[in-house]
């Protein structure tokens, strides 16, 4: 069939050369729309139901909100795990469903099932916005001379506005600064003088910001619309609301307190640098958008607020994070490898063939097999990555090629008989079966790609149709384009000189191919020793899922104790900014003194946003730090030791983390938890949760590895606990919901209407005054109004004590957990995590009715590799039939498949000397010269077959096989090994993810070139001769 075809391309020269410039020119359209994201997302379709209750501690929100949103949305289509956390005034629940379902019918599913929630009365619920791998850009706004609440309205009311109409932005949260609000501060004792209750003045405010319609007038030939225009404007209106009258004199709200403009309370602070309080905003990206376009529509949005002067004068945007940055840095690490890799197949052709023009030619199919896979990965709306990029062997990819062109240089050569046009049709008839047979069982080795699902599946599905698409655009150029091309640029017939490195080779290759074929014996016990090399190698590597890619940052989380106040958490984040940038205090630093020049800047976070989008307290500080390139010898492990010291030793007995961005991210989206691995210890009673979990602590700060160990607690957090005396109410006539005005309005203060200014609209609150309530012996002395006017403390009819009770309640699957959170750093996971589970169980007894259970990375290494230990065996298997149809018989096949183990003990090699672990990318890496290997055993024992069919004797054959194929064979394991060079000794940002496959490949190649073309004939001539006297002797 191949010659057939390459018979016609020879015909119509012409209409291939047309046909390849459609694809120059389709590959070129397809770049230029081809998605590229730096990591794809790992986290399934995930819908996060926000509710925010008012004045709800964290046991009331968990009761009342979170377990009836856990009813509701129980038994959903598709949902796998439901996981919540419940604290003061804020209920997360978040679902996830399996892969197969759809983000938007997810969505759809849950909004359905909220319609039937029975929540308590005035709690509302939201869907977050929020997702793994959502935020896209970070920036501060700023402006000299503008109000900490003048520039938040700024940015709640334009600039929130305006990046929302961004195709791909689903919202904009904003984090820190002061929200302005209208503020009515009552005093009880003026209160109690004029007789006015706090509902009367909740009541009075709300009337007295009211538009009506009065419908339309007609006057004259002209129609009026009738509106009566009764709305607040300002801090004056207020003041003068009535409340009530007495003998016909208005009380106005001026008589009973006090109106201002101020900040709502606040739940988080950004401090960035050497400046404490900043306002920052997130945009975050619709799940399933791409990145590239939605950053180019957040910046030309930006450019049309600033052309347009929409921000006052003098504010400005200040970005401080992109991750388009992130992809073009990544990006070009890529690039620069692939590039790299690239001249080096074509300096490795230019050398072995000794030709320019037929090395140029097959090079060519290199950036032709990359504009077929943009081409694939565009019209079946694949996005690109950096692993599926980074990971493309170009050697692999144009290794049909390269057998293609050798074979016809060799057939043009002096030795050549017939016109150039059979000459060329002949070489392709000889590789054609070895060739379609190779590409073939490439593709099998490749299986496992296509076989992963969840979190592997996302991740490399794009690898393995990048892969696909190249392959069979490269096979399909090879029997196209290169015999078209080597028919019109080279010679009719080709003076074929020996190269310089095929002379120096052979120098080395033939005294040792010599002594094999001499002993064979001792040929192929050195051919069964990579089967015991593996045995014995494999259990020394260590594991671990994915390496981690290099974003280029630091993001820190330092776990304060519990119930510290924001103002304290602040101070702290004040301090830790300054130790990150290596300043030696708080304030301005000069670059000359700092120490850490190597961290650029220093953004920290307090708390959590307005919106809730972010579920933590004030005793989380989570800190930003962009990193310049490290100087020479320093690490990025070495850097974060350091910080990590430094930090501990200005603050002990705080636990930190060091993670990065994005990682921390999808970390937390996977688990549950605010770090990189957890033990989650579940039960039903939170105290009991805690002391096994104290234990588990102790027990694995021991192992070596485990770092960053910290126990996220749920007791702790102080609060003033007002408990009705149902008695002494009785005495007075009253219940418990009498004292609700008091202690949510009074003390908490309630939004009762809303200002507008234009465009912008901000709360109106009723609250006592400051120092009415600030204290719990203020609290103790507030009035309560009794049926009969009287005025009695509220201490007469309420406990009022301080107490401590949980700050949050971690839930999963219904049941309520701890989490212990780590990270392994100088050591795998795999290791880490069996030593620790060891030590666990011989230390701590868990009680009936509780168990543990291990989130984040090595739940996806474990599902990993099941699915490998099944898949793999099925595609050598697979790998082998088509071995046996291309050999036709069983011994040639076992003696292909021999090559297996000598390149997986290479590979193997390779991870243990540059101190790698065994990783899904390594694997990936083995998978790939699975290929490689069958691929250049097959192409010598097929031309062996053939020799000795012809009459040629046993060692003839071996040996002149081996020669005539050594080129050709040698050709493809450099260039499967160039092409990936650049990769593996690469450490740029993006460089991580590609760099274990890259070292498998080269490893198992160049074990593939020493022995195995060297080893193999003489074991091909043993057992051919072993038959062969079996043969004799059954027939004697």
């Amino acid at each position: 069939m191949i010659e057939a075809i390459v018979a016609r391309v020879l015909r119509f020269p012409a209409l291939v050369v047309a046909l390849v410039a459609l694809v120059i020119g389709g590959g070129l359209a397809a770049y230029s729309q081809l998605n590229i994201e730096a990591y794809p997302n790992p986290v399934p379709p995930l819908v996060e139901v926000i509710a925010q209750p008012y004045g709800y501690n964290a046991e009331e929100v968990e009761r009342f909100v979170t377990i009836p949103l856990e009813v509701s949305l129980s038994g959903m289509p598709g949902l796998e795990h439901m996981r919540s956390q419940s604290l003061f005034e804020l209920s997360d629940t978040k679902c996830y469903f399996d892969w197969s379902v759809e983000y938007k019918d997810a969505r759809r599913e849950v909004l359905g099932r909220l319609q039937l929630a029975v929540l308590a009365s005035g709690v509302t619920t939201t869907i977050s916005p929020w997702n793994a791998v959502g935020e896209i850009f970070r920036y501060t706004l700023e402006g000299e001379g503008y109000s900490a609440l003048e520039l938040k309205a700024a940015q709640d009311f334009v600039m929130e506005r305006q990046l929302k109409r961004v195709p791909g932005v689903i919202d904009v949260t904003s984090f820190g600064g002061e929200t302005k609000e209208y503020h009515v501060a009552v005093d009880p004792f003026r209160m109690r003088a004029q007789g006015v209750s706090l509902d009367q003045i909740s009541s009075a405010l709300q009337n007295a910001n009211q538009n009506v319609g009065g419908q339309r007038m007609t006057l004259g030939t002209e129609s009026y619309d009738v509106r009566g225009v009764g709305l607040i404007r300002d801090v004056h209106d207020v003041e003068d609301v009535v409340v009530t009258e007495q003998r016909g004199t208005p009380i106005r709200v001026r008589e009973i307190g006090d109106v201002s403009i101020g900040p709502a309370p606040r739940l988080g602070q950004i401090g960035q640098n050497e400046r404490s309080d900043v306002l920052e905003a997130i945009v975050l990206m619709r799940y399933g958008a791409e990145t590239a376009p939605t950053m180019a529509g957040v910046k030309q949005r930006l450019r049309y607020i600033e052309e347009n002067h929409l921000l006052p004068p003098g504010m400005y945007v200040k970005p401080y994070y992109e991750r388009s940055a992130l992809v073009n840095v990544t990006t070009h690490t890529v690039k620069e490898n692939l590039l790299i890799g690239m001249v080096l197949v074509v300096l490795t052709l230019l050398l072995f063939l000794g030709n320019g023009r037929a090395a140029l030619i097959t090079a060519l199919n290199i950036p032709l097999a990359l504009l077929i896979a943009f081409s694939g990965l565009v019209l079946t709306g694949t996005s690109a990555n950096l692993i599926s990029l980074g990971a493309i062997d170009f050697g692999i990819v144009i290794d049909s090629s390269v057998i293609m062109m050798e074979n016809l240089f060799r057939h043009l050569g002096p030795e050549g008989t017939g016109t150039t046009v059979d000459r060329i049709r002949l070489g392709a008839r000889e590789v054609a079966t070895p060739m379609a047979f190779s590409t073939a069982i490439i593709t099998l080795a490749f299986l496992p790609l296509f076989t992963f699902t969840g979190v592997p599946g996302v991740i490399f599905a794009p690898m393995a149709r990048t892969y696909a698409f190249a392959i069979g655009g490269a096979i399909v150029l090879a029997i196209t384009l290169i015999p078209v091309l080597a028919s019109k640029l080279l010679p009719a017939v080709v003076e074929e000189k020996e190269s310089v490195v095929m002379r120096y080779l052979h120098r080395i290759y033939d005294p040792l191919f010599d002594i094999a074929i001499a002993h064979p014996v001792a040929s192929i016990i050195l051919r069964i020793l990579p089967l015991v090399a593996c045995v014995v190698l494999f259990p020394m590597l260590g594991r671990e899922f994915m390496p981690k890619l290099e974003e280029g940052n630091l993001w820190i989380r330092a776990t304060l104790p519990m119930g510290i106040s924001r103002e304290q958490a602040a101070q702290y984040a004040d301090r830790m900014r300054g130790i990150l940038r290596g300043c030696p205090k708080v304030g301005p630093c000069d670059g000359a003194t700092r120490t850490h020049r190597e961290v650029l800047a220093v953004t920290s976070q307090v708390g959590r946003p307005d919106d809730g989008t972010d579920v933590t307290l004030f005793s989380n500080v989570e800190l930003f730090a962009p990193l310049a390139e490290l100087p020479h010898g320093l690490t990025k492990e070495k850097l974060i030791e350091q910080l990590h010291d430094e930090l501990v030793a200005e603050f002990p007995g705080t636990a930190f983390g060091f993670s990065q961005m994005i990682l921390d991210n999808v970390q937390e989206a996977v688990s549950g938890v605010k770090g990189e691995n957890s033990i989650k210890v579940v039960g039903p009673s939170v105290e009991e949760n805690e002391r096994v979990a104290e234990q588990v602590l102790h027990v694995i700060e021991g192992v070596r590895g485990v770092t960053d160990l910290a126990m996220f607690r749920s007791m702790g957090q102080p609060s003033v606990r007002i408990t009705a005396d149902r008695r002494a109410l009785a005495r007075y006539g009253m219940n418990t919901g009498d004292l609700g005005s008091i202690i949510q309005t009074a003390i908490g203060g309630q939004v009762v209407t809303r200002v507008f200014e234009g465009e912008k609209n901000f709360a109106l609150t009723v609250r006592f005054a400051p120092q009415y309530r600030d204290s719990v012996e203020a609290v103790r002395a507030l009035t309560v109004i009794t049926p009969d006017g009287s005025t009695i403390p509220l201490a007469t009819v309420a406990n009022i004590e301080q107490v401590t009770g949980p700050a949050t309640i971690y839930r999963e699957d219904a049941q309520r957990y701890i989490p212990v959170k780590f990270s392994v750093r100088g050591r795998d996971l795999a290791g880490t995590i069996e030593e620790a589970k060891r030590s666990i169980a011989a230390h701590v007894t868990i009680p009936y009715g509780m168990h543990l259970e291990w989130s984040g990375e090595i739940n996806e290494l474990a599902k990993a590799e099941q699915r490998l230990f099944v898949v793999i065996p099925l595609s050598l298997t697979l790998i082998a039939l088509l071995v046996y149809a291309a050999v036709r018989n069983v011994l040639d096949t076992i003696l292909v498949l021999l090559d297996i183990p000598v390149a997986c003990a290479g590979g193997l090699l390779a991870l243990l000397i540059t101190g790698t672990n065994l990783s899904v990318s390594a694997a990936m890496g083995f998978v790939s010269i699975f290929g490689l290997a069958v691929q250049d055993s097959l192409l010598i024992v097929t031309y062996f077959q053939r020799l000795y069919q012809q009459g040629m004797s046993l060692e003839a054959a071996a040996k002149e096989a081996s020669e005539k194929r050594f080129r050709s064979v040698l050709m493809t394991t450099l260039v499967a090994t160039l092409g990936l060079l650049p990769a593996a000794v690469s450490n740029g940002i993006g460089a991580q993810t590609q760099k274990p496959l890259a070292i498998v490949v080269i490893g198992g190649s160049l074990t593939l070139a020493v022995l195995v073309r060297i080893l193999q004939p003489p074991t091909r001539v043993l057992a051919y001769r072993w038959i062969e006297r079996r043969k004799q002797r059954r027939a004697s």
